[in-house]
């Protein structure tokens, strides 16, 4: 059957009238999916009157700064001790060069340890910075998915402070959300799940598992 010039120009006047459009939607029962939006604060994860897993890495960070000063403190011990005897001795007695030898080896000792020791520090304190980072992911992703959240984002402190170490435009280029409602905040229930895991490890090391 062919179409007269009439017949298709009614037939696309029909088409393009809002009832037509209107009986033309496709109807579902199910509601419109509504985007489930969260966000975190790092830092107050990172503290450790929030997390208490931090509090303890604070006293393993403070334990082993003391063991750094201590070895570089007895050095130093040995170095004024050292200086006292060659100045006591007989200039280029056999003895006084011994003690000058015995000296320059505590120097080198003494920046060695410094070198070393501050090295030891820092890597600990990376290691458990990482650590501590891939524990707040966990819980992070266990509240999103019990929570059915469709993405959860990095939050900070909304304004800037001059207190903050890094510079102006480090922080600033690190901002990653400039507004969020409240309700979306789930850094509470992130603390919640945190404390609880660090509390069964705690307490599966004590009972020895």
């Amino acid at each position: 059957m062919r179409l007269t010039v009439p017949a298709i120009l009614a037939a696309l006047a029909l088409a393009a009238s809002p009832a037509f459009a209107q009986n033309a939607v496709v109807k579902s029962d199910d509601p419109p999916k509504t985007f489930k939006l969260g966000v975190v604060n790092l830092k107050i994860c990172f503290e450790k009157d929030k997390y208490d897993r931090i509090k303890d890495v604070d006293e393993e960070l403070k334990t082993r700064a003391t063991e750094v000063a201590k070895r570089q403190q007895d050095i130093a011990k040995k170095m004024k001790a050292l200086e006292e005897q060659i100045e006591q001795l007989p200039r280029g007695s056999s003895l006084q060069v011994e003690k000058l030898r015995l000296y320059k080896m505590a120097e080198t000792e003494a920046k060695l340890e410094k070198e070393f020791g501050r090295a030891q520090y820092l890597e600990f304190y990376n290691e458990k910075k990482i650590e501590v980072y891939n524990k707040i992911r966990d819980a992070v992703d266990k509240v999103g998915k019990e929570g059915k959240y469709d993405l959860v984002l990095r939050i900070e402190s909304p304004q800037l402070e001059d207190t903050d170490p890094e510079s102006p435009t480090q922080r600033i280029n690190s901002r990653v959300v400039l507004f969020y409602n409240e309700a979306s905040d789930i850094s509470e229930a992130v603390l919640k799940v945190l404390n609880a895991e660090y509390a069964k490890e705690k307490a599966a090391k004590g009972s020895g598992k």
